[in-house]
């Protein structure tokens, strides 16, 4: 279990959805952060709530990273102090403190790399090649520069990529200085796996204009079913989500949002999920956890109305069937995963991952295309 994550893959996604993320709503710099770190006291003995705890805080610190580094070092040392001075009995909460020590370290040298400009540490390196440990914040500056474009400037993301790439390579070095040959390895393994997001990126942009695909559902979870032609003329929202994304679950409150707000006007918004069958829910507690036997497709459908009511979400949900080719052709790789569509029918934009930033370019999207 991790302590937070942003974007659900097939293979990877935390169940974990309190850390909503960061600072979806973090204000300006001189704004406190969301989290007194005193509170952590409170939730000791209690294993799910005290990971909720450090899943929120260690999100707001990420946050902070990007805006006031300052802050996010005040915050990461004052959530310090308080963690060496918690000892739980609970065994499971037991076990938490060593893994928020080590997230503690993780983001402390976030901050430390979050001080250091890339154009520095070339200069360092120019003077003196081998230094393993500023090649190794090199590479991390440089794959945080590509990430932060990955998935909206595919272009820029790339070029910034391959600068970084044949930077490394050009650092002089000899096999005796062995340490540093395996950091510009491992620097430039962690630039490569930037090429997936970037040729995802832009297939996702190569969309844009393309017709919606017809609607490929197997079980409308709540409401009267919809048909393509209920969708002409309208402002369309897909939601590509599960119910055991966290990132998708951190987007909910903008879905219920968008809902109340524009749900009355020419528009639109379909939840599209899959079956899973290995999930059940607990509406008294709002709890995921593992079905004792896999889920038929109609106790399926019953855990997914559960849980839409229990997040009180009133937008139209859908589960696709199994041959569904409409993952394909709207371009999914990770969830959530959002695709708005005109009243002509045509792909306007795709967003994916939660967050501030997307949800303010979708929100201003729809409300631009509700007024044409």
């Amino acid at each position: 279990m991790r302590f937070a994550s942003r974007l659900c893959t097939a293979a990877l996604c935390a169940v974990l959805v309190t850390p909503v993320m960061a600072a979806d709503d973090a204000k300006s710099k001189s704004a406190k952060p969301a989290v007194d770190v005193t509170k952590l006291h409170d939730v000791l003995e209690n294993d799910k709530a005290l990971n909720a705890f450090f899943g929120k805080t260690f999100g707001v610190i990420r946050g902070l990273i990007a805006q006031d580094v300052d802050a996010a070092e005040k915050l990461n040392n004052a959530l310090e102090a308080e963690v060496k001075k918690a000892k739980p009995k609970n065994a499971k909460s037991v076990a938490l403190i060593p893994r928020a020590t080590r997230a503690i370290d993780f983001y402390r040298d976030k901050i430390t790399l979050a001080r250091v400009k890339i154009e520095d540490l070339q200069a360092s390196l120019k003077k003196n090649s081998n230094q393993p440990r500023t090649i190794q914040q090199y590479g991390q500056k440089a794959a945080q520069e590509v990430s932060n474009l990955a998935r909206s400037q595919p272009d820029k993301a790339e070029a910034k990529q391959k600068a970084a790439a044949a930077f490394l390579d050009g650092l002089a070095l000899d096999e005796s200085a062995s340490a540093a040959l395996k950091a510009v390895t491992t620097a430039k393994t962690a630039l490569k796996r930037y090429d997936r997001t970037i040729a995802s990126t832009r297939k996702l942009l190569s969309l844009n204009g393309k017709d919606i695909a017809p609607l490929q559902v197997d079980s409308w979870i709540n409401g009267t079913p919809l048909t393509d032609a209920d969708l002409k003329g309208k402002v369309v929202v897909l939601d590509f989500w599960a119910v055991w994304c966290g990132p998708c679950i951190a987007t909910f409150p903008h879905l219920i949002e968008w809902q109340e707000k524009y749900g009355k006007k020419d528009f639109v918004m379909i939840g599209l999920t899959s079956y899973y069958k290995r999930y059940s829910f607990d509406d008294q507690t709002g709890r995921l956890g593992r079905a004792a036997t896999p889920q038929t497709p109609e106790g399926e459908q019953a855990m997914v109305q559960q849980f839409a009511e229990y997040h009180k979400l009133k937008h139209r949900l859908a589960i696709q069937p199994a041959n569904s080719t409409l993952s394909k052709y709207y371009g999914v790789s990770g969830i959530p995963h959002v695709t708005v569509i005109d009243k002509k029918g045509k792909i306007r934009m795709t967003k994916v991952g939660s967050g501030p930033a997307n949800a303010k370019a979708l929100k201003e999207l729809i409300e631009k295309l509700l007024a044409e």
